[in-house]
């Protein structure tokens, strides 16, 4: 009897290739991919379409990739329903992320490949700031990626240079890790936290990066706003000792300020003369100590489930 992974067809990496009105940049890119490539890898091209409106799938399509649609919008649901694919119907070593607008090198991914194929890491990004080409990036973007990367790299343990960089290989049997995500700019935040909560090795390499092919699609205020946001909750969900513990200490520390004005006006004047400013006082304090017990009830919660997790993963 022939199982149903014994049909699936094999190749070293698969390429997974979110697209929205990338007619200028598919075919260049996917041109590349097979130049880089060449023959010392198996390698199948998916390309995932936000229905676009000229030709992007037709070009794609004509070029040999295998192209799906998208059932919903957004940049993290074309990532999350390429690697679905890929788990689920191809038998792959290696899982490849990249963009469709010409600003990777494709030679990079057969570095990736090289790395997780060797065992020496589960899990490679690129960093854009190593070689970025001129004109490659705005200096508003460059400030907001800099400051992203670090916001992520001191409050979610992220280690990374560039923590918003598009060019990414991971082993393809850690795809379900990635799933049930956001569906839009976060989704690449959320990659890395997962591979930090699941002590999955990590690798950043130099990469090169290039002014894009086409027209933008980014709002740097909106998108930064959300990933700032996302990565706010995702401190609170995978760190939320670390969480709390600021919040309520920032609180008691208020309230500590506040009860030393009342004592020291007490003591000058033996009487309680502020009485609004003692409630504060008092108020600040009790919330603060309540929030870092929230922190330790919901640290011990979230290792309690993470342990549940390693358990029946294995």
């Amino acid at each position: 009897m022939v199982t149903e992974e014994k049909l699936r067809d094999f190749y070293d990496i698969a390429i997974v290739i979110p697209t929205l009105n990338e007619e200028t940049g598919i075919a260049p890119t996917i041109s590349s991919i097979k130049e880089a490539l060449g023959t010392k890898f198996s390698f199948k091209i998916v390309v995932v379409d936000g229905l676009s409106t000229d030709k992007t799938v037709e070009i794609a399509r004509s070029m040999g990739a295998k192209v799906i649609r998208q059932r919903r919008k957004g940049y993290g649901d074309a990532l999350q329903a390429g690697f679905f694919f890929v788990d689920t119907k191809l038998q792959t070593t290696v899982t490849v992320m990249i963009d469709a607008d010409g600003t990777y090198e494709p030679k990079d991914i057969a570095k990736m490949a090289d790395i997780i194929i060797s065992e020496d890491a589960d899990f490679v990004i690129g960093n854009r700031f190593a070689n970025m080409h001129k004109d490659a990036m705005s200096t508003t973007n460059r400030i907001g990626n800099r400051l992203l990367s670090n916001v992520a790299r001191r409050l979610l343990n992220i280690q990374v240079a560039d923590s918003q960089c598009g060019l990414r290989a991971f082993r393809s049997d850690l795809a379900n890790i990635f799933y049930n995500s956001s569906l839009g700019m976060p989704f690449a935040t959320e990659m890395l936290t997962a591979t930090s909560m699941y002590h999955i090795r990590i690798k950043e390499i130099p990469t090169s990066y290039y002014k894009r092919m086409g027209g933008t699609k980014l709002n740097p205020i909106q998108d930064g706003g959300r990933i700032l946001g996302t990565i706010i909750r995702l401190m609170r969900d995978t760190r939320p000792l670390s969480f709390f513990l600021s919040i309520g200490l920032v609180m008691i520390g208020i309230g500590t300020f506040f009860g030393i004005e009342v004592l020291l006006d007490y003591l000058k004047t033996h009487t309680v003369s502020r009485i609004p400013t003692s409630i504060l006082s008092v108020l600040l304090i009790v919330l603060g100590v309540q929030t870092i017990s929230l922190g330790l009830i919901s640290d011990m919660i979230k290792n309690k489930n993470y342990d549940k997790r390693i358990f029946f993963s294995e």
